[in-house]
């Protein structure tokens, strides 16, 4: 009993580890490595192999290398910068990253004024060094992801010997979920609290030293590592939000840059009265401009406020209110404290903490009007979440965020401003112009009011007329909208919010890493069943495997839906996460108290229920209430999970190899993750279709398996006993 105890208890924590270690890990390496802030997907990909992989195995010393792996990661990662790493980018024009693109016009002076690869650079002709460096960054990726799987391929075999000493196979996975949720709630209280990676680091290095039989040696290794990250963050002027490494230095004019995980991401500007340096000529332009169309402005509305420029130019111009809208707290707090015109501190700015559609829902709940809405400079550059190639702020682009800004003007005179760094990007701005075009029921006006950050003012709304007769009154200001005009670009919508997707190139080198991801996990796992040999009873069970599949798919997409009904925050995804992990535990709970449905009725529902949440119109769901949002949205995207999980858990409980079992549903989700490239393609809605395929996969290898154990694998457990 004492022993059944142990196990169960030893379960619960490697469950909550391994969950816990996951995340810290896609969070961290994609602050410090750039291109991982948007391929996060790749990182969950090498955890789940490796997860899946090791409780395949299972036996071995799975405690004695993971320690000193885990340490070479966390110094790569302390370090990044001082190693080149940070720099690193995709090399596939199919998918944009800020700073690092094989087109980008800043790529080839950055890349050789590296301290050590750009003196080798120095002596590349021009047309090699992108190359070079793209090729260098997939070695490095690919190093970087090979080191992730051993880590987390030692810790799933540390998970599947707890699975087989820790009961019958349901209760076992019960106590996998609560662990795995635990872990969950406890990064997230880390992210409430914006502590640094060294606190995060800490309870996976706790759980290393439990787990270890060298923990001599394993203190010392970890320790060390601790004391020197944390030594050297202590001493760096580094802030962590819930969605930023943050840094800022001063600059000209008393004020400040913005940096946000290595990338520039905005200036905190002096360009009041005071301010006569030719050098802010060119921003006051751009920041004055919704108000120098539309003068007097009475009720502003800014969407992205960040450190409040926008808000600054609004009380420049008199507004009577401005009502200012930041998803992350720390950046408001920082625009707050450092801002040199103090715009937060002005009695007629309302600061909001909230994602721009959330707050939409709100205003046009409570019917409110705005003479101005102002879309800031809104580029997360950073992933929504590490299941997605969604990007957090996609869906304020898409054509129904911009028809509910539009209704939320003034009908008379309103107008609806939407500023964007288009730079090099030419598509962007085309994508944007037509979608706008769209929601405006006719042609926006597009300018180039100067050339601060490649920027460009997309203009639409009620007042739309008398803007365009003010900008015939300034010959400073460029139109470019016919130039847009003149070049289809596939609009943005909720179900395919894909800005950046670059209509001239197909993504081949993301596509084709997907591909050898997967080559490479079917390698590994015939390998790991191999070895195991034909008495451990291991083998990829595919029903398992398809079940995983499609529920990774099933749970990107409600992370999409929902993030369009509540907003795309931190709190949202931990809302989800933590939810799925609830339901599961739930399912398994009535599994074994109840008699659910036969599985066919199960499979039909589970059909029926993904089936309703693709004709549901999650788009308009979002003018209702909050409580009719949450209890249709709600209750539309939690059926699909509530069907799944009690299919799980009745096939689980069934199965006569916990381990195995688990770890094929695992490794299905790196298939499942693949498969959800295709809402590139296709949008979002259709990976409900696709996951009725893939779950009718699983029922159909389910009638072809024998789910209950046989003689000969008893006879097996017995020995083994």
């Amino acid at each position: 009993m004492t022993s059944l105890s142990a196990g169960k208890s030893r379960l619960f924590l490697i469950s909550g580890m391994a969950l816990y270690t996951e995340v810290v890990l896609i969070r961290w390496m994609s602050a410090e490595i750039r291109m991982f802030a948007y391929l996060k997907n790749f990182t969950l990909f090498a955890c789940f192999l490796g997860l899946g992989l090791g409780m395949m195995r299972r036996h071995g010393r799975a405690e004695k290398l993971v320690a000193p792996l885990m340490a070479a990661i966390v110094l790569m990662l302390a370090f990044a910068p001082q190693l080149h790493l940070t720099r690193l980018f995709f090399p596939d024009v199919g998918v944009y990253q800020w700073g690092g693109n094989l087109r980008s016009p800043h790529l080839l002076p950055a890349a050789r004024a590296l301290p050590v690869l750009g003196a080798v650079l120095r002596h590349v002709p021009d047309t090699l060094v992108p190359w070079m460096l793209g090729v260098f960054a997939l070695a490095v990726g690919a190093a970087l992801f090979c080191l992730v799987l051993a880590i987390f391929y030692r810790m799933g075999m540390l998970v599947g010997e707890c699975l087989e000493a820790a009961g019958p196979p349901l209760q076992a996975y019960t106590l996998n979920l609560a662990g795995s949720l635990a872990g969950t709630l406890a990064f997230t209280a880390l992210v409430f609290f914006s502590l640094p990676p060294w606190a995060w680091i800490l309870p996976v290095f706790a759980g290393l030293v439990y787990f270890s039989s060298q923990r001599a040696r394993d203190v010392l290794i970890l320790g060390v590592v601790l004391a020197v990250i944390a030594a050297t963050e202590i001493s760096s002027p580094v802030q962590w939000s819930p969605y930023y490494r943050i840094t800022y230095v001063p600059t000209a004019e008393r004020g400040y840059r913005l940096d946000v995980d290595h990338d520039f991401y905005q200036d905190l500007l002096n360009l009041g009265p005071s301010a006569n340096a030719s050098s802010v000529q060119a921003p006051r332009r751009y920041y004055d401009f919704p108000y120098a169309v539309l003068p007097p402005c009475g009720r502003v509305l800014i969407i992205g406020a960040g450190t409040g420029n926008d808000v600054a130019a609004a009380l420049r111009a008199q507004c009577a209110s401005v009502d200012a809208v930041e998803i992350d707290p720390a950046i408001a707090h920082l625009g707050r404290e450092l801002h040199p015109e103090h715009p937060y501190d002005s009695s007629k700015v309302h600061l909001h903490i909230d994602d721009g559609r959330a707050f939409f829902h709100q205003a046009h709940a409570s019917g409110q009007r705005f003479d101005v809405i102002v879309f800031g400079l809104v580029d997360s550059q950073t992933a929504l979440s590490v299941m997605s190639s969604l990007r957090l702020e996609f869906f304020l682009y898409s054509r129904e965020s911009f028809e509910e800004a539009l209704s939320l003007l003034d009908p008379q005179h309103g107008l609806f401003v939407v500023g964007f760094s288009v730079g090099w990007k030419d598509w962007v701005a085309q994508r944007i112009y037509h979608t706008l075009e769209l929601a405006n029921h006719g042609a926006p006006l597009a300018v180039k009011t100067s050339e601060y950050l490649g920027t460009v003012t997309f203009v639409a709304g009620p007042g739309l007329n008398q803007a365009a007769a003010a900008l015939a009154q300034m010959p400073e200001v460029h139109s470019i909208g016919p130039d847009l005009a003149r070049v289809p670009a596939r609009p943005v919508r909720d179900d395919w919010p894909f800005l950046y997707q670059n209509p001239r190139s197909f993504p081949f080198v993301y596509l084709g890493s997907l591909v050898l991801v997967l080559l490479a996990g079917a390698y590994l796992m015939r390998a790991a069943v191999s070895r195991a040999g034909v008495a451990s009873r291991t083998r990829l069970d595919w029903t398992m495997f398809f079940m995983g599949s499609a529920f990774l798919l099933v749970e990107t997409k409600n992370l999409s839906q929902l993030s369009l009904l509540f907003g795309a925050t931190w709190v949202t995804n931990a809302v989800v996460f933590s939810s799925i992990f609830a339901m599961a535990i739930a399912a398994n709970l009535i599994v074994q108290r109840w008699a659910p449905p036969r599985l066919s009725w199960l499979f039909v529902l589970l059909g029926a229920a993904l089936l309703l949440s693709y004709f549901v119109p999650f788009s308009d769901l979002t003018r209702l209430s909050a409580l009719a949002r949450g209890l249709i949205g709600g209750g539309v995207t939690a059926l699909p999970v509530l069907f799944s999980s009690l299919i799980f858990a009745k096939m689980f409980q069934q199965t006569s190899n916990a381990a195995n079992a688990l770890g094929s549903n695992i490794l299905g989700g790196l298939f499942g993750g693949a498969l959800e490239a295709f809402s590139i393609f296709f949008g979002i809605k259709a990976m409900a279709l696709l996951a009725i395929a893939v779950y009718g996969a699983a029922a159909f290898s389910y009638r072809g398996e024998a789910r209950m154990p046989s003689p000969e694998s008893t006879v097996l457990d017995q020995v083994a006993g």
